[in-house]
């Protein structure tokens, strides 16, 4: 019996795509062992990983949360922005990133002052205001205020 022409021929190599190269970057950074592949994967370089470290057993943060609650129930919604405050003080304070502290500086009074406003336009514009910027100004707010120590 003779082989066919097409049964001699190697099968051509495909190449590899980046993304198979990083799926094999992070399986051998993770101690996975790599599977068998028809061509050579280069592990990429220069893979640092920022760390990140929030602090989350805290017992501060829950009763902070629970504090905040409070004042929102207490004054019927008109002291969210201060129990907020409060929260993303506490939150900012458990936070570092790269051995680097975040420090929350914004007020209880601005943030008030930002949801009046989007209040105020959203009912002038019928809640187009609100759809379109008024739904972002606090985060804008938040981001704004947010600095490393």
């Amino acid at each position: 019996m003779q082989s066919s022409p097409l049964m001699n021929q190697m099968p051509q190599q495909m190449p590899v795509s980046q993304n198979q190269q990083m799926q094999a970057a992070y399986n051998q950074q993770m101690g996975y062992q790599a599977p068998m592949q028809s061509s050579v994967v280069t592990p990429m370089t220069n893979t640092v990983q920022p760390s990140w470290k929030i602090k989350m057993a805290d017992k501060g943060l829950f009763f902070t949360k629970i504090g905040a609650f409070l004042i929102t129930i207490l004054t019927l919604g008109i002291g969210k922005p201060w129990g907020d405050t409060m929260v993303i003080s506490k939150w900012a304070s458990n936070l570092s990133i790269e051995g680097r502290s975040v420090k929350y500086q914004g007020t209880a009074i601005e943030l008030f002052g930002i949801w009046i406003k989007v209040l105020i336009f959203s009912v002038l514009t019928i809640g187009i205001y609100y759809l379109f910027w008024g739904r972002y100004a606090v985060d804008r707010y938040i981001d704004s205020r947010l600095s490393w120590v």
